[in-house]
């Protein structure tokens, strides 16, 4: 499906612009999504910048809605884009670095993830008020728009998680059933042509989010309830050991993290951490066995975005403590996190 392109804007950042997320490609292309102020009350702006953030210009922007809700803005390459609002939204894609863009799904937009060569997503009907139904798994190559259906393995509930890397894709969903406690896990290593299906490391209900890593890592964040726990597989999604949990103090020996917790994974060894609350991230070199203080953002408050394109280069939206606002302020690593410098949006 296609209609509906968005063209392409000129002009540099509007005034008052106000970040909600963004994306990274290597270590010189991103993309700023947010708001600002304008006679409509709020209007939608998104700014890129392909020289590592020396200068941002103005691009076009998806018709997603402008206030209450956030976006999510995923490229997979220069060119090739999506972004969507969770549940509100149809799925948008450019092919051209953020020109234009397309509607490219039939009903909702809940989940969407770029492994190798293609783009998968999970849509549905979901009327205001009312929940979603009818979903679909479906997949295209991401250099082009052709949407191929998918068997759907997890039915009867909303997908809360849905990643891949490569050929392997990972489903996390509810399971429609009273009687189990946790979520369901639905594995596929050849493209989404065929799934196992296993009981997941989040609780029914409360959601979660995977992150794979390569080399048979996959990190699953999961709340339950105010806090967040994290659990890290080595086996590519089968098996996740409680032991690495937060809230065993035989596992990670960390803080306390929040539901806002967020793991970001350049590689199979190296992680960072964001717990959910004002203070610095944590930092892993080993999958897991020991973090260190990233104190490069020891004075961050609110991390709303956080994304790395290898383990020195990294990028996020965060508020800084020090300076009284609430506005995020777009920052960039270029040493594996040890320094981040903020790069100006205005």
């Amino acid at each position: 499906m296609s209609a509906g392109w968005s063209r392409g804007v000129s002009g540099g950042i509007p005034r008052g612009f106000s970040p909600e997320t963004a994306a990274a490609v290597g270590a010189r292309d991103y993309w700023v999504f947010g708001d600002y102020r304008c006679n409509m009350g709020w209007c939608l702006a998104l700014v890129r910048s392909t020289d590592a953030g020396a200068e941002f210009t103005r691009v076009a922007a998806p018709p997603l809605k402008s206030q209450g809700t956030t976006p999510t803005l995923v490229f997979a390459n220069a060119r090739d884009g999506y972004a969507y609002t969770w549940t509100a939204s149809p799925l948008y894609v450019t092919h051209d670095g953020g020109e234009s863009w397309q509607r490219a799904s039939e009903g909702s937009a809940i989940a969407a993830a770029v492994g190798g060569r293609y783009v998968y997503t999970v849509t549905g009907r979901c009327p205001p008020g009312r929940g979603c139904h009818s979903f679909r798994l479906r997949r295209s190559p991401v250099t082009r728009t052709d949407w191929r259906s998918l068997p759907s393995p997890v039915r009867g509930g909303l997908p809360f998680s849905l990643a891949a890397r490569g050929g392997h894709i990972w489903l996390l969903g509810e399971t429609n059933s009273a009687t189990h406690d946790h979520d369901r896990l639905a594995r596929s290593t050849d493209g989404g042509r065929a799934f196992s299906v296993q009981t997941g490391p989040c609780f029914a209900d409360l959601g979660g989010r995977l992150v794979p890593a390569g080399r048979g890592v996959v990190w699953a964040v999961c709340p339950s309830g105010m806090m967040a726990a994290v659990f890290l597989s080595r086996d590519g999604g089968r098996s996740f050991p409680a032991t690495r949990s937060f809230h065993d103090p035989g596992g990670l020996s960390l803080p306390a993290g929040t539901n806002a917790a967020q793991v970001v994974a350049p590689s199979a060894r190296v992680a960072f951490l964001y717990r959910g609350v004002q203070g610095p991230l944590l930092r892993t070199s080993d999958a897991g066995v020991r973090w260190t203080l990233d104190r490069g953002t020891a004075r961050w408050g609110q991390v709303i975005w956080l994304g790395f394109s290898s383990n020195r280069d990294g990028a996020a939206l965060a508020a800084p403590t020090q300076s009284g606002s609430t506005r995020a302020a777009f920052w960039r690593t270029t040493d594996g996190g040890a320094t981040w410098h903020v790069v100006p949006l205005s």
